[in-house]
This record gives C-alpha cells, structure tokens and sequence, in this order.
C-alpha cells in the first residue's frame, strides 16, 4: 500500500462518470482499509494536508483577485520582501516549487498585508490639482 495508490483511488472516484464506477473504486478503498487501516489512514492524513494546502492558495488568490490587475506585484516583492516577482507570484497562486505548493509563512501574509495597506493609504491621500 503506497500514497500513490490511494491518489490513483481518490482521483478515480472524483473523476468517475458514474455512480456505478463510484461504487467500485469505495470497494477498492475498503478493501484497503481493510488490509491496512493505520496504513491508509496516514496516507488520508496526508491527503487532506495536501488539500488543505491547495485551498489556502485558492483563497489567497481570490482574496486578492480584485486588485491583482492595478497591483505591482514586482513593487510589492521588491520592496516588501526583497525577493522576485515570480517568488511573489508563486505563492500567491499555488504554484509548485520543488513539488511542493508555494506558501506564506505567517509572518510573509503579515507583510503582505501591511504591504497592500500601505499602498492604498497612499492611493486615498493622493488628490491631483488641475
């Protein structure tokens, strides 16, 4: 029993066309955990972190989604945190970084945040004269 086995399973299932189908990859997967319970329940666990990764990106991403077309994100990771747009880009979106989804640590949302309040302070206190 391996994790790329139950992801075949769970891609499977979400992936059926029909209910019949569906009914044949849950018999797979209780004969699974059947056969290895504490087995496929760590593969589970780490399923779920993998979602739950994937979701955060998600909700970074639509958070942000109204300003990322007038926003510099190059500004932002130059001036915020000294790394590159892509780098920025990146975990704004998900991406995969050495098979991994790029994330935040808190302490980057923190920035990101001040980062983006910052910006619309000065947006607010600019008021041209003709």
């Amino acid at each position: 029993m391996d994790k790329e086995y139950l992801d075949c399973l769970k891609n499977r299932y979400v992936n059926a066309s029909n209910e019949k189908d569906r009914v044949k990859v849950l018999e797979e997967i209780r004969r699974a955990c059947d056969e290895n319970p504490k087995e496929v329940a760590g593969i589970a666990v780490e399923q779920l972190k993998e979602t739950l990764e994937r979701i955060d990106g998600i909700l970074i991403r639509q958070q942000m989604e109204e300003v990322l077309p007038f926003v510099s994100l190059a500004y932002i990771a130059k001036t915020y945190f000294r790394k590159s747009r892509q780098w920025l880009y990146q975990r704004i979106n998900g991406l995969s970084v050495n098979g991994k989804p790029a994330r935040f640590t808190p302490a980057e949302l923190d920035t990101l945040n001040i980062a983006l309040k910052e910006m619309g302070q000065k947006l607010a206190s600019i008021h041209i004269i003709a």
